[in-house]
């Protein structure tokens, strides 16, 4: 028995614990040379754990490797080209061997950037006359020279000599003996749109269009001789929107117009062509890069009747070209050539082109006239009580079981209304409960005024206010008000818009109100203009100022404001109060004087005067009376009988 750790327990021939490579090819039958097993294998990578510092410089060795073999600039070097010529990852990199020259890829664009490395170092006119040399006998034209940093930038516009300067490599020489590298790409230059540009687009259009045919010819644009030094490609969008500001400015007759061979891939200028060139009827965009049929939707309002698009992306995108004329023709339905082809008209309902008058749009709407007086004279007098500094007498005009809510809505859409939160009946209100909404329902006529009177101060203006008469019958009357209102505060008067919806029934004599919803919002911009420009300025006519005393007689009045039975003061002159009145009758105006004097106090003198600087709208008269003595600006000689 062999001992433990003896050279018995060796499972290889050799003795070692291990058997060897060689071993287990002797045991198969492979014999080789003893030589050959015995000859070391060279390698060239290091260990590993060769000393202290191996895994570091195993890591970075990785990494550089990494970095080389995943670099996706490999078209940018010379004598590469990343469209036709991809180097797969790994692969070494291709180089340039005399007499077989890798060709540089044609730019869409038509333009090529120079970069050489260290080029700050000479005169442009030194650099220029070497490349020169170097590529006889292609002409060289620099354009857009620009030193930055350690660079020298320019652009060609001829690919002969971009493909020449590429194939220089490291063969180019300057007279002190250095050898600068180049880098040429596909690049065209990124000319600003100022007044200088716009001037000469100006100049080359003149030159090309046809006042005869009103045809302008933009083939090509930017090879233009005129524009030598500078690069104006219509491809971009807002050299293309420049282009068409010129031509809407000067030629607003245009009819055709020519943007062949552009590289136009974009039509994002032409927004509102139909209207900044109504005239246009023909447009060419063949030889452009429009990849589909969805970049012409900005050209889908002009009426062309010819159209080309020949050797654009969008026409291989079709299975056949029948399907590519009825896909043009349907976005385009007057079209009657397209690609020279002349085209079948489209089998369409024979409606007329005319565009239809819309019915002319309606402050109000009744849906019985017999109802103008009853809604006239309910709104006049109960938002003088709503907007006085006691609402109480508002509890006549409602029902005993009267119901009301107020909604706001939420802050996030139009500001905070704060002085109106807390009566939100808004039911798209999160974490609102069942009993917290019956609560904000006003149930009974005292819960209603009382709300009412809880509100802010208001100031309201009929004449921002819109009335649709839904229903009218002995009944019901179901009626909705709209207009402008301010919260009038010690500090800041806010302008806010309201909508009232009132539901009204019969009660006793007269009228009173069922059930009421109110929604306030702040007041959108186009409201506050139309107040500064409508309501304000009516709003100034003023009277004379001095300090008076309120008539006992006008809120006496105003507190029957629904009992249609009763006699009304402001009922006589109520079926007059069309605003303006113009050409009112002589006996009408009489009529409204007494009737304004009876209400407000004042004897017939002011009463008139009142009426007259209101254009003898009595409505307006009557709120402005109001106002001012609110804030006691009529003398006392106005109530002297």
């Amino acid at each position: 028995m062999h001992k433990r750790g003896g050279r018995g327990n060796s499972i290889g021939p050799s003795g070692s614990r291990f058997t060897t490579l060689s071993a287990l090819e002797d045991r198969d039958g492979g014999r080789k040379d003893r030589k050959d097993r015995n000859t070391r294998r060279v390698s060239f990578k290091p260990s590993l754990l060769q000393n202290s510092g191996g895994v570091r410089r195993r890591m970075a060795e990785i990494a550089i490797r990494s970095h080389l073999e995943d670099d996706e600039d490999m078209g940018d070097m010379p004598g590469t080209s990343k469209p036709e010529h991809a180097r797969r990852k790994g692969s070494p990199i291709p180089r340039k061997k005399f007499g077989n020259l890798m060709h540089l890829s044609k730019s869409p664009f038509g333009w090529y950037q120079i970069s050489i490395n260290n080029g700050h170092r000479y005169s442009k006119e030194e650099l220029v006359s070497v490349l020169q040399n170097a590529i006889v006998p292609e002409h060289l034209m620099p354009l857009y020279w620009r030193c930055e940093k350690n660079y020298v930038t320019f652009f060609v516009d001829d690919h002969r000599v971009a493909e020449r300067l590429d194939g220089l490599d490291r063969s180019l020489q300057m007279p002190d003996g250095f050898r600068p590298y180049l880098r040429i790409r596909s690049a065209c230059p990124m000319t600003p749109i100022n007044d200088q540009l716009k001037g000469r687009m100006q100049v080359v259009m003149a030159k090309r269009y046809n006042a005869q045919t009103k045809a302008l010819d933009m083939s090509s644009f930017h090879t233009d001789p005129d524009f030598k030094g500078i690069f104006c490609g219509i491809f971009r969008t807002p050299v293309m929107a420049a282009a068409i500001e010129i031509m809407e400015k000067n030629i607003p007759e245009l009819v055709a117009l020519n943007l062949n061979n552009n590289n136009i891939s974009s039509m994002e200028a032409f927004k509102n062509a139909h209207t900044r060139l109504p005239n246009l009827r023909i447009l060419y965009l063949a030889d452009n890069r429009i990849p589909t049929a969805t970049h012409l939707i900005a050209l889908r309002h002009v009426p062309f009747v010819e159209l080309v698009l020949k050797n654009n992306g969008l026409c291989g995108r079709y299975k056949d070209h029948t399907q590519y004329v009825r896909e043009i023709q349907r976005k385009f339905p007057k079209l009657r050539k397209l690609d020279g082809e002349e085209l079948t008209p489209m089998i369409h309902f024979d409606v007329s082109e005319e565009v239809p008058v819309m019915p002319q749009a309606k402050a109000s709407f009744l849906c019985d006239p017999n109802g103008t007086e009853i809604i006239r004279q309910f709104l006049e007098q109960y938002f003088l009580i709503f907007d006085s500094d006691n609402r109480q007498p508002l509890l006549d005009a409602y029902h005993d079981q009267a119901m009301l809510s107020l909604m706001v809505p939420p802050a996030s859409q139009v500001g905070r209304l704060e002085k109106y939160w807390r009566y939100n009946r808004n039911l798209l209100r999160q974490n609102v409960d069942d009993n917290i909404k019956l609560r904000l329902l006003r149930y009974g006529r005292l819960a209603v005024v009382s709300m009412l009177a809880e509100l802010p101060k208001t100031k309201h203006y009929p004449r921002s206010f819109s009335v649709d008469l839904t229903l009218f019958t002995a009944k019901m009357i179901v009626l909705t008000v709209a207009g402008l209102f301010k919260d009038i505060d010690e500090d800041i008067e806010e302008l806010r818009h309201f909508q009232r919806e009132y539901i009204i029934v019969p009660a006793g004599s007269g009228f009173c109100i069922r059930n009421e919803m109110v929604m306030i919002t702040v007041a959108s911009q186009p409201q506050m203009r139309f107040f500064k420009k409508t309501i304000e300025p009516a709003n100034n006519v003023q009277l004379n100022n001095a300090p008076t005393s309120h008539s006992p007689g006008l809120s006496a009045n105003l507190q029957n404001r629904l009992q249609v039975s009763q006699p009304s003061t402001s009922a006589v002159a109520a079926a007059h109060l069309q605003q303006p009145q113009v050409g009112v009758d002589e006996a009408i105006k009489i009529q409204m004087v007494q009737t304004l004097s009876a209400q407000s106090g004042m004897n017939i003198e002011w009463s008139k005067k009142c009426l007259e600087e209101t254009n003898w709208d009595y409505n307006h008269a009557a709120f402005v009376f109001d106002k001012l003595h609110k804030e006691n600006k009529i003398p006392p000689e106005a109530f002297i009988k």
